[in-house]
């Protein structure tokens, strides 16, 4: 007798948040040239791997970029304990949409608006 079982589902990413830092500034805390952190939340605490990108394609992501760039295009952050974490560095001012996601069908986005900025060693001042 042969049992044939449904495949158990992916888990999704329920969430991505963008941490501000130590960066001022008048009306948002986010400046170009200026790094932050992104976290994409999964409904389960472990997972192969989340992709965090910018969909208006303004941004460099640390590590993937260094990675994908040298070692392994097909990398994407590890998930540690429902949470996966990458640094993003706006390149451009403007409205960011970051998108956390496992499967083609995408997931939850995050917009944010990107001033002019100016890092300063952990920091950044952000233009008005």
């Amino acid at each position: 007798m042969v049992t044939l079982s449904a495949p158990s589902a992916a888990a999704e990413v329920v969430d991505v948040t963008v941490v501000p830092g130590l960066s001022g500034g008048p009306t948002t805390p986010y400046g170009a040239g200026c790094t932050y952190l992104v976290m994409a939340r999964t409904s389960t605490p472990t997972e192969p791997g989340v992709s965090i990108v910018d969909l208006n394609l303004a941004s460099t992501f640390f590590p993937e970029e260094l990675i994908w760039d040298n070692a392994n295009p097909y990398y994407v952050p590890p998930v540690v304990l429902g949470h996966a974490f990458s640094l993003w560095t706006p390149t451009a001012p403007g409205e960011h949409a970051l998108m956390g996601y496992q499967t083609s069908v995408g997931g939850p986005i995050e917009t944010v608006t990107v001033n002019p900025g100016t890092p300063i060693g952990p920091g950044c001042i952000v233009a008005p």
